[in-house]
């Protein structure tokens, strides 16, 4: 069943491929923002070309996490002002990130058919990526899960307490009901250690399967780190601020999972070319 239609999905697997992962969250203060940001910034050292999109139309703050300034981006490209490469700001070598500004209304990018097209440009015009990561508003909204049923595989966020369980959950049988062919994976945030984080997924799975008859894979968890306070307040990757820490370690190896996952017919550096590449042109007409 999927009641949201206008976004065909498609599990072709080809060295131009564009690849959609989304990073969701049943409520705010998870990381999530914080975590796309590193997660990109490190899949990117590894050698994969990545595109960070700021999809949080309102309230997006990736900008601010990476110390960039911009007058357009997401809005511009959603309601095809602008090219996807027009629109991205190049942040390190093979990152770039398409902002979301707080100038203007969000207008075209916040609606379903808004939704529907930056899903659908991303997809045609993001070939010379590897990997597109959107970081999204927190809870459920009609857009994101819209570009959710587009996405290869979808990160619920969650910590461990109650309350971000009980809304990871709300999150997961919602997209469920949606589009039941929707590919969802839980990622634990701020975990203590291996011992929390497979009671908490235990906890989540035996819920899921009991009243859903469906459960998420499991993408991981990240450890509890002040490093990552740390590189927030310096607006920099926690790989600059604390590059021997065990958060950085725990990147990369959620990094080599999801390179292995989604990409495991293309290796690094497949997809060069991005702002000459032929997709790229203006769209605007």
């Amino acid at each position: 069943m999927n009641r949201l239609n206008g976004v065909q999905q498609r599990r072709v697997s080809n060295a131009d491929r564009t690849v959609l992962v989304s990073i969701l969250s049943g409520k705010g203060g998870v990381g999530k923002s914080v975590t796309a940001f590193n997660l990109a910034e490190t899949l990117a050292s590894s050698g994969r070309r990545v595109l960070l999109v700021d999809a949080d139309i309102s309230t997006g703050n990736i900008h601010i996490l990476a110390n960039l300034k911009s007058d357009y981006g997401i809005r511009e490209f959603a309601d095809g002002r602008l090219s996807l490469a027009e629109a991205v700001r190049p942040f390190a070598p093979n990152f770039d990130i398409l902002p979301s500004t707080s100038t203007g209304a969000a207008a075209e990018a916040g609606t379903v058919s808004g939704a529907v097209n930056i899903a659908r440009q991303l997809r045609f015009q993001g070939t010379g990526y590897d990997l597109v990561i959107l970081d999204h508003a927190s809870g459920i909204s009609d857009p994101a899960t819209v570009i959710a049923s587009a996405s290869d595989l979808n990160l619920l966020m969650l910590v461990p307490e109650l309350t971000s369980i009980a809304d990871c959950y709300g999150l997961f049988k919602y997209l469920k009901q949606t589009n039941e062919s929707v590919n969802c994976s839980l990622l634990l945030n701020r975990v203590e250690g291996d011992e929390e984080a497979d009671y908490v997924r235990s906890k989540f799975l035996a819920v899921a399967d009991r009243f859903l008859g469906d459960v998420p894979s499991f993408m991981g968890h990240l450890s509890e780190a002040i490093a990552l306070r740390q590189s927030v307040a310096r607006q920099e990757p926690v790989a600059t601020v604390a590059p021997d820490s065990r958060i950085v370690r725990d990147f990369s190896a959620l990094a080599q999972k999801l390179a292995d996952q989604c990409l495991r017919s293309r290796p690094a550096g497949t997809n060069q070319k991005i702002n000459n590449h032929a997709a790229t042109a203006d769209t605007r007409g």
